[in-house]
């Protein structure tokens, strides 16, 4: 429809602004409804690891202590000491055995032979011829004794209370010691040396005094 007005005329454009106002349609969008928000927020948590065991097992300490492995001393013959047979305290002769038990020399020397084997003697094959016996040499005078080492070897032996099997002059009068040539007289001191000599084996006084006289 058209409408034909005089825009100069007050009262006609009211009159069409009053008609435009009550047909105009009002140029509003109809509003949209608001969707609800469907995403779910993911919660941010990874899931745990599970802890696993420790399997490492400690190893027992399994090093085991080695025994006090030290042997007992002995003698140049091999022989532990034995009280029953040997002087107490423990000591030894110059060549490198124990000193005899007074009064134990059968039991001394039997445990000496039993200990090296000379009790037992050599098994000879038959298929070898018998050594002869060899001429006889002339027998070497033993060398001279020193004074002076067999004096402090005595000496030695008066000090000790289970030295000497008997007080030191009556050794001299047995042995028919002179005291004023003693120093110098080789028989003489060759005795005391073999009367100790039989001391350090076991004998008593008067096997000491045969000893040395038939030395």
């Amino acid at each position: 429809m058209q409408i034909t007005f005089d825009p100069h005329n007050v009262q006609e454009c009211a009159t069409i602004a009053r008609l435009l106002g009550t047909t105009a349609q009002p140029d509003t969008p109809p509003a949209q409804t608001a969707q609800p928000e469907t995403a779910t927020a993911q919660p941010d948590t990874p899931p745990a690891q599970t802890a696993q065991p420790e399997t490492a097992t400690a190893q027992p300490d399994t090093a085991t202590a080695q025994p006090d492995t030290a042997q007992p001393e002995t003698d140049c013959h091999g022989m532990t000491h034995d009280d029953a047979i040997h002087s107490t305290p423990a000591s030894k002769n110059a060549d490198g055995s124990w000193r005899a038990k007074r009064g134990q020399k059968e039991a001394y020397e039997a445990a000496i032979a039993a200990a090296t084997g000379k009790d037992e003697p050599a098994a000879t094959p038959a298929s070898m011829p018998m050594p002869q016996p060899a001429s006889a040499v002339p027998a070497t005078p033993p060398a001279p004794i020193d004074y002076n080492t067999m004096a402090e070897r005595f000496m030695a032996k008066m000090a000790d209370p289970d030295g000497l099997p008997a007080e030191y002059e009556a050794i001299y009068t047995a042995l028919s010691i002179g005291y004023d040539d003693l120093e110098t007289n080789q028989t003489s001191i060759a005795r005391l040396s073999a009367y100790m000599d039989a001391v350090d084996n076991g004998d008593d006084h008067d096997g000491c005094v045969r000893h040395a006289m038939s030395a």
